[in-house]
């Protein structure tokens, strides 16, 4: 009978709002966090300052959305370039 294969390891990724709510992720278990700023319109970029913070807190990896705004995913020319800008 040949052995099952090994199923690959479950990650848990926290989507957070705050440095603190960050940090409060790590220490309950989580493997990386997803930063945004205002959850309620579904995430949108966050301040540098609460980016560069986060990375300096915390020992897993932060990934940061990079949004506008809230609403639909349909964007303007002038919002990708936001985007590109904040990206930069």
């Amino acid at each position: 009978m040949t052995p099952a294969p090994e199923r690959p390891a479950v990650l848990l990724e926290m989507c957070v709002d705050s440095v603190d709510a960050a940090v409060a992720a790590e220490a309950g278990g989580a493997d990386r966090v997803e930063l945004c700023a205002n959850l309620l319109e579904g995430g949108t970029t966050p301040s540098p300052g609460t980016m560069a913070l986060a990375c300096e807190r915390l020992g897993i990896p932060v990934n940061v959305i990079v949004r506008p705004r809230g609403g639909d995913f349909l964007y303007t020319d002038a919002e990708f370039e936001v985007m590109r800008r904040d990206v930069l």
